[in-house]
């Protein structure tokens, strides 16, 4: 799965800083057994909106697959206080600001709003943590709000849904398929 992050990443002649996760999409088909190769591909770009799919290859059939749509040429706003939710679920996660830097680093994304001294959590790293929570091999997340680092974040299962929270807030909705 890093891997596939990496490919994401650093994909040459595409450049996202300053551009927000709005929804992914993780498949895994079969299980990394060898080296996977991969590819992406551009869906949709415009002004707002870019949609991109990652394709990880072992021997060349499709083992996973990403799809991220990003919102373009937005500005990060700091947390305001929206509508407080009361039920927050239970404690999940914390990401530090110290893991949120190394996940950076590891899979090369180097937007700015994650390597600041308030810093967005990825919306990639919050897909491996469910990713890994939920042992699932297909998920869609859908971002509502930015997880700023060393803010707690609680989860409540609604079936096949975990809705995250962070500071009362609603940050994210995943589907487990």
């Amino acid at each position: 799965m890093i891997d596939l992050f990496r490919a994401f990443a650093t994909k040459e002649d595409f450049f996202y800083d300053g551009a927000f996760i709005a929804k992914v999409k993780y498949q895994r088909f079969q299980s990394k057994l060898d080296k996977e190769t991969y590819k992406n591909e551009v869906v949709k770009s415009n002004g707002r909106l870019c949609i991109i799919n990652c394709n990880g290859y072992v021997n060349n059939e499709i083992a996973e697959t990403l799809t991220v749509y990003l919102m373009m040429n937005v500005t990060v706003k700091e947390s305001v206080q929206t509508k407080t939710i009361k039920d927050n679920g239970t404690l999940w996660r914390n990401f530090s600001k110290e893991e949120i830097a190394d996940f950076s680093h590891l899979t090369g994304d180097t937007n700015s709003i994650h390597l600041t001294e308030n810093p967005v959590v990825q919306g990639l790293f919050i897909l491996k943590e469910l990713c890994d929570t939920t042992q699932t091999n297909e998920i869609e997340v859908k971002y509502i709000h930015p997880v700023y680092g060393c803010n707690p974040v609680c989860v409540k299962y609604e079936g096949n849904l975990i809705k995250g929270f962070s500071n009362g807030i609603l940050c994210f909705q995943a589907t487990l398929f």
